[in-house]
């Protein structure tokens, strides 16, 4: 068999495998339109649980417009087959998250032989951004109240604000990643135009994104500054992209904790933690089990690699705001401080995937170390897409997403 034929059997592999992968992601968005359009219809008990038609009743009935989905909501109720479309609508974002954590996962593997192996780049990009939408906590029955209540998780399938947010999300953190990079000669106004709106949006669909975004994209302003040495007004007219959204977090706290609402949000170390977890810390630990594995081995990636730092500065804040805050009044109890934690989690799983490929292509000089970690690593991978999975299809049963046991 002469090269030309090798190559063209390699191709064709890698079209097949693309093909069927591709088919999976279709298969998922069509079987979340079924959730979602279950999750519409549900009034009590914990048949197909959800958020969802508590928030399409606040604009419907309340005429409260908390969210930007509130318009979307609204608009979709204009039609019949309104509980349809907006199942296909959410469905539809569901697939975003997956293609879009798939493209950002692809921008980070670039460096890995991208011209000459890059099909199979793309697909190993693909079923990552399958993989990780559908991870889950590592779950031991005993610890927490559930298979995701007491536990965090960046795989949300209940709450409709967040799936909104979090294809938004990637999305933020991909133009962010592209203006970052032209930090040193600039970047052009059509580039902070789309990433201010795009980081508006993000944050008039769900605030939780900018509290865990914001106070990452300060510290390396800041570090551009004294470091790098940029010009400081560059940085200022880069920074001045999150103003709109701070002024959407001030409207959104006057509309959820205004004193009319008899709702606030107070400083309580530790209590949105253990509210359904006897072991909150070891909990917070199996929740993102793989992603530690992962920074224990590559540790001093988060000084020599900014993409890989970001993730886990993110996850930091966001940690650090659900540890310290709780709220009071009729939110008491919904851990809605949780939102950017579980977007974060989304972020380090994506780094560290991307991070343990790299350690599987490289040449280290202890096989024995290396083939070690890969194994262990590679089970705690293995077992979050298990629970993930398992999660998933019990959700699509009608189990609630409290899911005891």
């Amino acid at each position: 068999m002469n090269e030309k034929t090798k190559i063209i059997e390699k191709k064709n592999l890698q079209s097949g495998i693309a093909v069927l992968l591709y088919a999976i992601v279709l298969l998922y968005a069509i079987s979340t339109v079924y959730l979602y359009y279950k999750q519409t219809q549900w009034t009590h008990g914990s048949v197909f649980e959800s958020d969802l038609p508590a928030h399409i009743k606040m604009v419907i009935v309340d005429g409260w417009y908390y969210s930007l989905t509130a318009f979307v909501y609204r608009f979709l109720y204009l039609f019949p087959c309104r509980n349809i479309l907006i199942a296909l609508f959410l469905a539809m974002c569901s697939a975003a998250s997956v293609l879009l954590t798939a493209a950002a996962c692809n921008c980070l593997l670039s460096q890995w032989g991208r011209d000459k192996n890059g099909r199979a780049v793309r697909n190993i990009s693909l079923a990552a951004g399958l993989f990780l939408n559908l991870a889950m906590p590592c779950y031991i029955k005993g610890l927490t109240d559930g298979r995701y209540i007491g536990m965090e998780s960046a795989s949300v399938w209940h709450n409709s604000t967040y799936i909104v947010m979090k294809w938004l999300g990637i999305l933020c953190l991909i133009l962010y990643a592209k203006m970052e990079q032209k930090i040193q000669e600039g970047f052009s106004r059509k580039q902070w135009l789309v990433f201010t709106l795009m980081l508006t949006v993000t944050t008039g669909v769900k605030p939780s994104f900018l509290m865990v975004f914001a106070p990452m994209m300060l510290i390396f302003l800041i570090w551009d500054l004294l470091i790098k040495k940029v010009p400081i007004f560059r940085l200022f007219l880069f920074g001045c992209s999150v103003l709109p959204s701070l002024l959407i977090i001030y409207l959104q706290n006057v509309v959820l904790f205004g004193a009319q609402t008899g709702n606030s949000w107070i400083l309580n170390p530790g209590k949105a933690l253990s509210q359904h977890s006897a072991h909150p810390i070891i909990a917070a630990g199996l929740s993102i089990l793989f992603p530690l594995i992962v920074l224990f081995k590559n540790f001093d990636a988060l000084k020599k690699t900014r993409w890989f730092a970001s993730a886990w500065l993110m996850a930091f804040f966001g940690f650090l705001e659900v540890y310290l805050f709780c709220e009071t009044g009729k939110r008491a109890g919904d851990g809605n401080f949780m939102w950017g934690y579980s977007f974060a989690i989304l972020a380090i799983f994506l780094v560290s995937m991307v991070k343990w490929l790299e350690n599987i292509w490289e040449k280290g000089k202890s096989q024995v170390i290396k083939y070690g970690y890969l194994l262990v690593s590679g089970l705690a991978l293995f077992y979050h897409l298990y629970c993930g999975i398992y999660f998933y299809i019990h959700l699509l049963q009608g189990v609630s997403y409290w899911m005891w046991g």
